[in-house]
């Protein structure tokens, strides 16, 4: 479930409390908040071929779609030379001070969709809560690690036959 934070960077900040994407934990609410800052960020985009493949749901379901749209925000900023980790992920804004982080020492990718569907769609960024539950701010719990490991895959028994 994501919360509001804010900083001298943004004023308001929709964060995640959970890592959204490939090998994360991907919660419901934290994933409808990463859809719904997607789609407003593609909304009006110019010309339409600019925007990712696949329709884009605000239903809390992190498949393929989801993460291609992360994966085409991600090198989109890449390509206008901005400071970003293009890693299919969307993690939790450790540092809402900045809006870097302290190892990849590039911004959040929540940070630039923050600061961009706020520039350029106003209205939908300030009607996200009605959108996706957040919570309370003073109830959000420490950051965590956001690694999921996926299972490995099962062993294949080769019968052994007996002989001669």
């Amino acid at each position: 479930m994501g919360y509001i934070e804010t900083s001298a960077a943004l004023p308001v900040i929709y964060n995640v409390i959970n890592a959204v994407g490939l090998n994360c934990p991907n919660h419901r609410d934290d994933v409808k908040l990463v859809q719904y800052l997607l789609l407003n960020r593609y909304k009006n985009v110019q010309p339409k071929g600019a925007t990712p493949k696949g329709e884009m749901k605000v239903d809390g379901i992190c498949g393929g779609v989801t993460i291609n749209w992360i994966n085409k925000f991600q090198i989109d900023i890449m390509f206008a030379h901005r400071s970003i980790m293009a890693d299919k992920r969307v993690d939790r804004i450790r540092n809402a001070a900045t809006l870097t982080g302290d190892i990849s020492k590039t911004t959040y990718t929540l940070g630039w969709l923050n600061w961009l569907v706020a520039y350029f769609e106003p209205e939908a960024f300030a009607k996200l809560p009605l959108f996706v539950s957040l919570a309370n701010p003073m109830e959000v719990p420490p950051p965590g690690i956001d690694i999921v490991v996926p299972a490995p895959p099962p062993e294949i028994m080769i019968p052994v036959t007996g002989g001669i």
